[in-house]
């Protein structure tokens, strides 16, 4: 899948205003510790996701706030070859310096599926990096259980 159809198939969910929800409570549990531990920085999916009539463009500026609110940097494209152990997909979650695009929309796409995304149309984002590794970890699961 590429970005572009995940980008595509994010806007068709949040179209949909069903209530999908995600069967395991890791989801519910991780969103409810996000809601306490935020000072409650949040974005719209629109504030993101900008539509033209051919494809859906991110907001770079959406991207920054993201990134500045976790201390973590944004890497427009994922590095390649042995650069640096610390932004390895095997390294422990707390101990990652960076984050690519399908992490966020990995956070995004599992933050979708909850009852506070559902409730409020909002996606928090997180003051702790574990919490946005572990809600991108279960987004990861979703998108690869719905190709």
């Amino acid at each position: 899948m590429t970005i572009q159809e995940y980008l595509n198939k994010i806007e068709g969910l949040e179209l949909e205003k069903t209530k999908i929800t995600f069967p395991d409570n890791d989801l519910e549990l991780c969103i409810q510790k996000i809601q306490q531990g935020s000072a409650q920085s949040y974005f719209m999916l629109d504030d993101l996701l900008e539509k033209t009539s051919r494809m859906v463009i991110i907001n770079k500026n959406a991207i920054k706030q993201f990134a500045n609110n976790l201390g973590l940097l944004f890497l427009e494209e994922q590095e390649t070859g042995n650069v640096c152990f610390a932004n390895n997909e095997e390294m422990r979650p707390e101990f990652r310096q960076s984050f690519i695009l399908i992490d966020l929309l990995d956070y995004i796409y599992a933050f979708m599926y909850s009852s506070v995304y559902r409730d409020l149309q909002k996606i928090i984002i997180p003051s702790e990096k574990d919490f946005f590794w572990e809600l991108a970890k279960i987004g990861l699961s979703l998108r690869k259980k719905k190709l």
